[in-house]
């Protein structure tokens, strides 16, 4: 029966990735698209209940046959629900035309004649110079140079990278000692699959240096894993916040390895000083979607990069005892509620780390952040309140759940030996 329960859920998600990628735009949809985005997350948490009962011979070929289904399906949809892959295209095109990226906003008079219908018309924030750092660029630069003008192969290589992440969380996995059918967790998600394979954030590259970084760490290759987070580092700037994690006894070389990959990626644009950062600052102050819990609190951006940067020292001493995979959930989790804005694919990178520590609140929060497109429901388009609670629901019942059981206000089962990707 729970093999049968498996087969199910998979076709699920399989038919509600099917769906979404027939619909002509997401945005236009939002409706629609957040009954399938519900519908594969039932499936999913009926996948993960049902997958620890299964003999992991018999379970594993189910989950790696659905998530390659579930991808490829999605793969060739044109993005809607976000058009960032653009960018990233656009990008490409203005490096490739021998002109800085860093310099002009493509709605700049000097880009005028690089302006077309396909991917100029669907940009957002014209007015903005990229946000992305020079190791994004170098690997939009790359896939140009392959396929021009393809958001297509755009949407294709920042999925190959996150096949990747999936290979590199199976072996971190088995080092682990942990059933392989634990990868269930990252290779069915729902907010993986739509918001990499559907929309094509490049954050599924930097969630692949991250997990990558924390191989290296545990093969004791600690060089590797400051090199491996430096890239990504050049890639999305957030995994900088896992350096602490590898700076204990005698790691003065990773610091270094780290700092040296991250300037030499920087130099090429190093003349232009506060300008490298492109509309980075701009975006810190002036954007505003689903603000996480230092900004909606504090507001001021200032004082929620002290928040982040309080939780980061605070969790990296808290959990110093713990592995180095434990640490680095804990860090990422504070970071993605406390980031400035919560776009749902900012949750990515936390994914990877619920297949190895796997929380009930957690997980169902990767679900629930999806509860920030009910922007698109209204016009104008707005946040509403019912949706930031229901968001952040599981978060606070789980904390208040905790709580409770550390006041022993709530008996505690006696402890049995039940894989963890049951309780999911």
């Amino acid at each position: 029966m729970p093999l049968v329960v498996l087969l199910a859920a998979g076709a699920g998600i399989v038919g509600a990735c099917a769906l979404l990628a027939r619909l002509p735009n997401l945005v236009w949809e939002s409706g629609t698209f957040l009954a399938l985005f519900s519908l594969a997350f039932a499936c999913y948490g009926a996948g993960l209940a049902a997958v620890a009962r299964v003999p992991a011979r018999r379970a594993l070929p189910v989950v790696l046959l659905v998530a390659a289904t579930a991808r490829g399906v999605l793969l060739p949809a044109s993005p809607t629900l976000s058009t960032d892959a653009y960018r990233y295209v656009w990008d490409a095109r203005v490096a490739s035309a021998g002109v800085s990226v860093y310099a002009y906003p493509p709605s700049a008079p000097e880009l005028e004649g690089l302006r077309d219908a396909t991917i100029y018309a669907r940009l957002n924030h014209p007015t903005w110079r990229t946000i992305y750092p020079p190791g994004a660029q170098a690997f939009f630069r790359a896939v140009y140079a392959l396929v021009p003008d393809s958001v297509l192969a755009m949407k294709a290589a920042v999925g190959a990278a996150e096949l990747l992440t999936l290979a590199a969380l199976l072996v971190l996995l088995r080092r682990m000692g942990v059933p392989a059918t634990r990868a269930t967790v990252y290779a069915w998600n729902p907010l993986v699959l739509v918001e990499v394979w559907g929309s094509g954030h490049l954050d599924g590259l930097a969630a692949l240096a991250v997990v990558g970084a924390l191989l290296a760490e545990a093969s004791r290759r600690r060089v590797l894993a400051a090199a491996l987070l430096g890239v990504g580092t050049l890639v999305k700037l957030y995994p900088a916040v896992l350096l602490p994690l590898l700076l204990g006894r005698r790691s003065l070389r990773a610091a270094l390895v780290w700092a040296l990959v991250v300037l030499a990626g920087y130099a090429p644009v190093g003349a232009l000083g506060v300008d490298a950062l492109g509309s980075l600052p701009r975006y810190l102050s002036e954007e505003w979607f689903n603000p996480g819990l230092a900004r909606a609190l504090l507001g001021e951006p200032a004082l929620t990069l002290a928040a982040v940067l309080l939780w980061v020292g605070w969790a990296t001493w808290r959990w110093r005892q713990a592995p180095v995979e434990r640490r680095a959930f804990c860090v990422i989790a504070g970071f993605v509620i406390l980031s400035p804005n919560i776009f749902p694919w900012y949750g990515l990178w936390l994914v990877p780390f619920l297949a190895m520590y796997p929380s009930l609140p957690w997980i169902a929060f990767t679900g629930t952040v999806a509860l920030a497109y009910t922007f698109y429901l209204s016009e104008p388009w707005s946040l509403p309140l019912w949706a930031r609670a229901l968001e952040f629901a599981p978060l606070a019942l789980g904390a208040a759940w905790a709580l409770l059981r550390r006041l022993d206000l709530i008996r505690q089962p006696e402890p049995r030996r039940v894989d963890p990707v049951s309780q999911a």
